[in-house]
């Protein structure tokens, strides 16, 4: 399978893996995820534009500029994205920052989440609608993280039949890059776009 992108990015105690790929016959794609290190936090996001093929690609790639100016504030961000993504196609969204202590995120749309702990297995709620269609008032939600916890986004291009397992020790053991990806080959949808992020606390 070809990926369209792959990403590192690390700081803040964590280290981040991602990767995200079109529509199977599609050249590109509406779905990108994105990292960077704050001043005390790590700022991640997975975007998943409305539609396929050329016309998601060029929206998701004006969404992915709003990203790159990298500011620190999670409700400022969100507002750039949602003002940009009502000019051009919706998206649904997952945006957060990590740090020693804390994962605070919002997430709009069908995008999942779980951070998983040693002894924990929590799925992240988020909320429905599509950013940049109606107005929504973002829900900022915080989860407290372990040491050595794992954060798992994926889009809707990856199979619902996808859950991690907590006693899963592969979770564990392989490098971060390999997880996103093997999650992709394993459980991607041909007919759809599709990415995973994933971060690891390290100590």
């Amino acid at each position: 399978m070809t990926f369209s992108k792959q990403a590192t990015a690390s700081g803040h105690g964590w280290e981040v893996w991602s990767c995200w790929r079109p529509r199977t016959g599609y050249p590109v794609g509406g779905d990108l995820c994105y990292a960077y290190k704050g001043n005390d936090k790590l700022f991640i996001s997975v975007v998943d534009v409305l539609g396929h093929g050329e016309e998601a690609h060029r929206c998701a790639e004006g969404l992915h500029r709003v990203l790159e100016e990298r500011k620190e504030d999670l409700p400022g961000v969100y507002g750039d994205i949602e003002r940009v993504a009502a000019r051009i196609r919706g998206c649904t969204l997952f945006l957060g920052t990590l740090d020693n202590a804390t994962l605070s995120y919002i997430m709009v749309g069908n995008i999942r989440g779980w951070v998983i702990g040693d002894k924990r297995l929590e799925f992240l709620p988020g909320q429905p609608g599509v950013v940049g269609g109606r107005k929504l008032v973002p829900v900022i939600r915080n989860v407290r993280i372990d040491d050595y916890s794992l954060v798992i986004v994926c889009s809707d291009g990856i199979r619902r039949s996808f859950v991690p397992d907590r006693g899963d020790g592969h979770l564990w053991r392989q490098d971060g890059l390999y997880l996103a990806v093997t999650i992709m080959e394993k459980y991607g949808v041909p007919e759809d776009d599709a990415s995973v992020l994933v971060g690891r606390r390290c100590t």
